[in-house]
Order: C-alpha cells, then structure tokens, then sequence
C-alpha cells in the first residue's frame, strides 16, 4: 500500500517506542531477580503490545495478570497526531481508569472517531492493548501513547495494562439477511442507503474498516452543479447542457455519454437532496482546482479547516439511522459475492479483527468501495506515471477490492489505465487541503516551478497542470496567493499552516522568495508581470494564457506552498448502465447487482473536472439505491 511520509514517520516513532518499552522493561526486571525469570519476559511482553505506539518511560512492578493498581489522581500527555498535538486527560482511582478526556483538532469522523472508540475500549477492559482503529492510525497511535504516558505517571503496571487481545473489540460472526446489502460506507454507499432504506427497505451496510465514512471523510466535499439560485447573481451563466460539454470533453470524450447526460442533468437535484438531508452548502459558488467553471458548491462547515466530505458522512449517516430499516456493521470485509442461479444474491467475507465469517443474503447488493488510489501495485500497472514513492491523498481503505469482488461475478471494467494525479499534492502527508488558500479559486492562485517563472495556466485540467509539474525542476512547484480574499476567520488555520511547514508567510515577494529557495528578482518580475495581466483582462505570461483572472497578487502578506503530485481519483472501474445497474464486458445486467462511485467507470472519462467527485458521489448512489430497492 502507498505510504505518505507522514505516515511513515508515525510508524518510525512507534517502532521507537517499543524499543524503549523493551528497553525499559528488561531494566526492571534486572532490578528485581525474583521477577526476572528468563531475557524471554521482556519480548513476551512486548509480543503482547501487538501492533503497539505507546511509550511508557518506567515502567512499575508487574503483578502478572493482577489487575493494576494506579496512585489516583489526573494525570495529561501529549502525543502528536495527523492534525496537531492530542492533549489527553486520564483521571485513575486506586484500582481503575476511571476517565478519559482528549483535545484534539483530529478529522471529523476520523480522527474522532477513533478516539471515541480506543476510549471506549480502555474504560470498559481497563487494558490499553489497542493502540490502532483500521482507517485512523496516526490518531490512534498518538492517542494510545499519551493514555500510556498518562498511565505510567500513575505507577501502572505496564506490562499487565498492556496484555490482551490486540482487536477493537472481540469481533463477533455476522449471520443476516437485508431487501438491500451495501458494500462500503463512503458517500456512495450512505446516499444508496438512504435511498432504499427511505424507500421502505431492510438495509445493511458493511464496512471494513473500524470506522465508516471511507474517502468521502477525506474530501473537500465540493458538489459541482449548474445553480441559477446562486450563480445568477454572482452574473455566471450556466446550464446542464454546458456542464455536460465540459464534463464529457474535459474528459477527452472518454466517458460513456449516456451517464454523463445523467450527471449533467440530475446535479442539482443532488445539491437540493442534500440540503434536504441537513447539509448546508456556502452561498457563492466557485472554480474548485481543475474544475473549469464557476459551479462548485462548497460545505459550509462548523470548524475552519475541517474536510467539507465528513459532512456529508454524518448528514447521510444520521438519515440512514432515522429511517429505522438500517443496520451498519464495520470490521466487515467482504471477500466474495454470492451468486446463485446467475443472480447475485448476497455477500461474504471475514471480520479482520477476529476472523470471524460474515455471510449476509440480499435481494440487491450495491457495490461502491471506492478507488484504487492507495493499492501502488494496481496504480502503477495501469499508469506508468505513478511510482512506489508518490504519495495518495486517499484515505488507506481505496484499494480498489470492489473490482475484484464485480469481475469474479462476472462484471466488465472499463477505464483502467485512468489515473488522475492531483497537482496540489502536499510532500508532507499526500492531501490537497494542508496550504493557504485552498478554499479559494483558482483565479486567486500563481504558481510558479524552481525558478520562479510560471509554466502552466492555472485554470487548466488537473492532468495537464499535473503533467506539466512532473516536466519541472524537481518534480514540484510553487503556488502563491495573497491576503486579498482570505477573511480574518482563516487566520488562526492560516498560522498552523504556517507553522507546521505546510506554507511560507511574508510581507514581500523578495522575502518570500528567499524563504522558499528561488530566486527574490525573478520571483518579483514574474508577480509583477501577472499583475500587469490582470490589469489589462489578459493574460500574455504564458500560453495559452489563464482565462479566470482574479485579483492581482498584491496584498501583503504573502503565502506559498510547496505542491506535488498525488495521486488522488481512478476514473477506471466496474461497467453500469444508467440505473447503475453492473454489466458484463459485453454490456448485459448481472441481476441482483448494482454500483456507484469511484468504484465504476465511464462516468468521468479520461479525467475527472474537479468538483465532480461528490456529485456522482450522490448522484449515482441515490440511482443505485433506488434501482436496488426496485429489486428487491
């Protein structure tokens, strides 16, 4: 699986941390004969940390399996996260944990999530075995060792705290039968749900992971649409018959039209079903990255700095829940889709924590797993721009098993070879959110490569921005703005970003050359040549030339980050007709089956506009839920 170098990293601090566990174990037993019966203790008990990140310093007495004793009181750590520090609070009477408060700025969805369930589990087994959730494991890890911080401090037995089994919780056998089965749990999958369970039918999810809410909890959340509501008033003119010539041609006329036509034309009523369902979108629409068009309806979010996507997880969860026809089992994955008679008519597969069997019998079965954005080996047998050392935006769970699970019951795929790698990738963690400026629009961006001169217009196509990048000194460039657009309500995100090497700050072009590693003459030329753009409505820099032109880049201060390449959507996937129903290679139904999302193909083409994720998110998955409940 691709690793991004913070992910990495993470993984070195735990690895050293166990070191210092066995280290600081073996000490003690040096100190006390009567306990150190074999060198064999101290590896046995860090066999029994499992996978574990905590880092205890010194670790007390052990008592074996003897329920630890604490010196009460409240004790608080720290430990870094994938966001920021997560401060934790442990309050421990004589004989128990008795609470366990964390602040953190972890993702919704999560980041929290994980530290709701690692919470969970320490209070109700009094053990702190389980160090990670599967789909937040640099928030799990950091969690996990502040708790031990926390516990050492209180002269806990470390080797008997950290004894157990390593699984969330003990994963029982799945045995059940739904009108509709859902593989995934992503913004496809929820809107399927909704769909069918609203619909009147019996509805049960699986999800792999510990967590559900896949990639979509990742995402900006941006829901491209033609919206006269909003756009008439900023004087933007559009129509889903321009959003499908943009959609279909932007894509290099690679999609299949007919689901295009489908995309174009039910947007909106994507937009209006969400807003239905308790999300609210800004009022002003804008030109997301690639995006081509000022449509993108942008989540309006209750923390800056927050992904737009997690929204849309909660709002859809929240509505599945409240139909009372849902059942969501997570630590599901299904190896295997049961067809009978030529039918499919259910699922299988084995819970990771325990291996226990999950087998649940449906009269419709709705795949949408997502993309293959963080499977290296699929990524890089089909595109041969991609490589072992190129980060993902993704969250870990796009693997891409759904087009395993569809072509082993028969199901066509098309589009393979389609890889779309995002310009804006960060060198730190892989994501296209982590710099000033990322809910602005293009028209407010300059970006320039190495030597500080522009190389490509940036309204362009992500593929083309993205490909000219990989033809630049290093691999990598520059993107600037200024403080024109930004509000004073991005100030504190601004300065974490800042702080945290994600952008550069200064109150002149020359000084934030010299801050970034260009040239502070050439970088001033280039921004004053820009500028000289705006003024006369035309940009003559470069050619082509940029067609947005925003404001010019003047208001100090000014920010600039550092982007690469990530590799962030797979257009390629399963076949589906209009009603999302999957199709063999030779384009005939496979009764029982349906499909939505990034785990199909044919819908973007060669390359996805951006902003376009989240509307076939929504709409394909509502047309798969409501054809798998027509089926049922």
């Amino acid at each position: 699986m691709i690793q991004n170098p913070n992910e990495i990293e993470a993984f070195t601090r735990r690895q050293r941390a166990l070191a210092r566990i066995h280290r600081n174990i073996t000490e003690k037993f040096q100190l006390n004969r009567r306990q150190f019966i074999s060198g064999s203790l101290a590896t046995m008990a860090l066999a029994a940390l499992g996978l574990s990140g905590c880092a205890p310093k010194t670790p007390a007495a052990s008592t074996g399996d003897a329920a630890p004793a604490f010196t009460p009181g409240t004790y608080e750590a720290t430990a870094q996260g994938r966001n920021g520090e997560i401060k934790v609070s442990v309050t421990f009477e004589a004989d128990r944990v008795a609470s366990i408060e964390a602040d953190h700025m972890e993702s919704r969805n999560i980041g929290d999530a994980a530290v709701r369930l690692l919470t969970d589990n320490y209070l109700e087994t009094q053990k702190l075995s389980v160090d990670t959730v599967t789909g937040a494991t640099l928030t799990s890890m950091a969690f996990a060792t502040a708790v031990a911080e926390c516990a050492e401090a209180a002269g806990a037995d470390m080797r008997a705290i950290m004894k157990g089994d390593a699984s969330v919780n003990a994963a029982e056998p799945i045995s059940d039968e739904a009108d509709v089965v859902v593989i995934g749990s992503g913004g496809a999958a929820l809107a399927a749900a909704v769909t069918a369970a609203e619909a009147g039918k019996s509805v049960v999810m699986l999800e792999k992971m510990d967590i559900y809410g896949g990639n979509t909890n990742a995402g900006e959340g941006t829901l491209n649409a033609p919206d006269p509501e909003r756009q008439e008033p900023m004087g933007i003119e559009d129509s889903p018959d321009f959003y499908y010539t943009q959609t279909f041609e932007g894509g290099d006329s690679a999609g299949d039209p007919a689901l295009v036509r489908i995309l174009a034309d039910n947007a909106l009523d994507a937009v209006h079903w969400m807003e239905d369902h308790g999300l609210v979108y800004e009022k002003e629409v804008f030109t997301a990255i690639g995006g081509l068009w000022q449509r993108g309806h942008a989540v309006e979010v209750e923390r800056k700095g927050e992904q737009g996507g997690s929204y849309y997880v909660s709002c859809l969860m929240d509505a599945a829940q409240a139909t009372g026809n849902f059942t969501l089992y997570t630590d599901a994955k299904i190896e295997e889709l049961i067809v009978e008679g030529g039918a499919v008519v259910g699922v299988r597969g084995t819970r990771p924590s325990s291996g226990e069997a999950v087998e649940v019998r449906g009269k419709s079965v709705v795949l949408a797993t997502g993309g293959y954005s963080r499977n290296a080996e699929l990524a890089m047998q089909y595109d041969k721009r991609v490589t072992e050392s190129m980060p993902s935006s993704n969250v870990c769970s796009s693997t891409g098993d759904g087009l395993a699970l569809a072509e082993a019951a028969g199901a066509g795929l098309r589009n393979m070879e389609l890889v779309q790698i995002h310009p804006l990738g960060d060198p730190q963690n892989g994501g296209v959110a982590t710099f000033v400026g990322n809910w602005l629009g293009v028209e407010d961006y300059v970006m320039v490569n190495d030597d500080a001169v522009r190389f490509v217009r940036e309204d362009e196509r992500r593929d083309t921005i993205a490909d000219a990048i990989l033809e630049q000194p290093n691999d990598e460039m520059w993107l600037l703005v200024d403080s024109t657009n930004i509000k004073d309500d991005r100030l504190e995100e601004i300065a974490d970003l800042v702080a945290k090497g994600h952008s550069f700050k200064a109150d002149t072009i020359e000084d934030l050359a010299t801050q970034i590693g260009v040239d502070p003459s050439t970088l001033a030329e280039t921004i004053e040549g820009y500028n000289a753009c705006v003024a006369a409505g035309k940009d003559t820099q470069i050619a082509p030339g940029k067609e947005l032109l925003g404001d010019a880049v003047s208001d100090p201060s000014f920010y600039a980050s550092k982007r690469i390449p990530t590799i962030h959507y797979t257009m390629g996937g399963v076949c589906i007709s209009p009603e999302a129903q999957v199709l063999t290679a030779a384009g005939e139904a496979i009764p029982g089956l349906f499909a939505a999302g990034e785990v199909t193909g044919g819908v973007q083409g060669a390359n996805r506009l951006g902003g376009n994720s989240y509307t076939d998110l929504i709409v394909f998955g509502r047309i798969a839920g409501a054809s798998a409940a027509a089926a049922a």
